[in-house]
């Protein structure tokens, strides 16, 4: 084990557990009297206090809500390994800039919902809809990085460069909210491995010899689209403290193919409702989240969960339609495979939380060196666009 990321993982949670004391002295939340940063007393249902805490329903969603960063690495879990999903990168933009910017997908997207008939999520009484573009990078790597030989009995190097488009359909009435996502990226691109060696040699790590046999080397498009529908089964807000509890069901169609059934939940100082926390849409970098105007300084809780995936076909294993030095068939996989994450959130100010992560899944593959069971740790820092003064309608 490579002593600078034991060195790196004790400091990040060393200063998780320095920010979560420092916050304990916070006041607790008080459910629906939490000051709204962002209110707009014109609102239509201006006297359901219910609807006036979220200032982004009707056609009140912010043009820039704000923006999330991802980092997904083993170095952030102590005593792991530099293989398998070795990292990922992910930049969230929120608003209704996330269907405006002219490289957004969101036109392709609302024509995916309409095909598939789940266009009629946002109408109705209390159903809103958000907004969110991401770019991000996915990196796997076998076990021996040093081998620059091709190794037919441990997973390929595969990497995966993507733009996304979420759309989030809360309904607030029954607390449900459905996502849906729209992912084109390209796998197999050279930079990938310029990326991760040059990570690599920076913190004094073993660089990626075998690059040049990733899964379709040289470079070939992508695409996924993904739905989710998450469910409150219990919740409880209190002075003291509040949990949440939610099912989740998902799809997903395209270079990861599978169906997804799990619980996740969340339990300590919560200041935001909840449909603005889902660590359960994350598959892999991709974390399909929108960035919510809410004030954040109460924040302080833990979240886990648990998914099982009925998995049909990973590019990122099996390839696409290129030839690659190694892939899998699909009985070379296992079909059922388990994931479980765990992790802490707090508000740092009114516009600013941060987030530690664990997350692991059984192995994917079936037999030889590539039969494990990989382990990830990640961290976010979220920035909300608030201000003291009300919402404007935009135009």
């Amino acid at each position: 084990m490579n002593t600078k990321k034991v060195h790196i993982a004790t400091i990040l949670l060393a200063l998780a557990s320095g920010i979560s004391t420092a916050q304990a002295s916070v006041a607790p939340f008080q459910p629906y009297q939490a000051q709204l940063f962002a209110t707009n007393t014109a609102m239509p249902n201006a006297l359901n206090t219910s609807l006036t805490r979220y200032p982004s329903f009707r056609n009140q969603e912010k043009y820039n809500s704000g923006f999330a960063f991802y980092v997904d690495n083993d170095l952030l879990v102590p005593g792991s390994d530099d293989r398998d999903y070795t990292g990922g990168l992910a930049l969230t933009l929120s608003g209704k800039r996330a269907k405006e910017y002219w490289f957004s997908l969101d036109t392709a997207l609302s024509a995916t919902e309409s095909l598939l008939g789940l266009d009629t999520f946002s109408s109705g009484s209390g159903q809103r809809q958000l907004h969110s573009v991401e770019f991000g990078a996915t990196a796997f790597t076998p076990g021996d990085v040093e081998n620059s030989d091709a190794n037919q009995n441990d997973r390929p190097y595969a990497s995966l460069f993507y733009l996304s488009n979420t759309r989030h359909h809360i309904n607030h009435n029954t607390k449900t909210a459905v996502t849906t996502t729209l992912t084109i990226g390209a796998i197999g691109l050279p930079i990938a491995g310029d990326i991760y060696n040059g990570i690599h040699s920076t913190i004094g790590s073993d660089k990626g010899e075998g690059w040049s046999h990733q899964i379709s080397s040289g470079g070939e498009l992508t695409a996924r689209f993904g739905s989710s529908r998450q469910q409150v089964i219990a919740s409880n807000y209190s002075a003291d403290s509040s949990y949440e509890i939610k099912t989740l069901a998902q799809g997903s169609l395209g270079y990861l193919t599978e169906l997804s059934f799990g619980v996740t939940g969340r339990w300590g100082r919560i200041n935001t409702p909840w449909w603005t926390f889902n660590p359960a849409n994350a598959k892999y970098t991709e974390k399909s989240s929108a960035v919510t105007p809410f004030k954040r300084t109460n924040d302080l809780f833990v979240f886990g969960g648990f998914s099982s995936h009925v998995r049909g076909y990973n590019a990122f294993l099996q390839g696409q339609w290129k030839n690659s030095d190694v892939s899998y068939d699909r009985n070379e996989l296992n079909t059922i495979i388990h994931e479980a994450w765990a992790g802490v959130t707090v508000g740092i100010d009114a516009k600013t939380n941060i987030s530690y992560f664990i997350r692991g899944q059984t192995s994917e593959i079936k037999q030889g060196d590539g039969d494990r069971n990989p382990v990830w740790g990640g961290g976010c820092i979220q920035l909300f666009h608030l201000k003291l003064t009300s919402i404007k309608p935009e135009p």
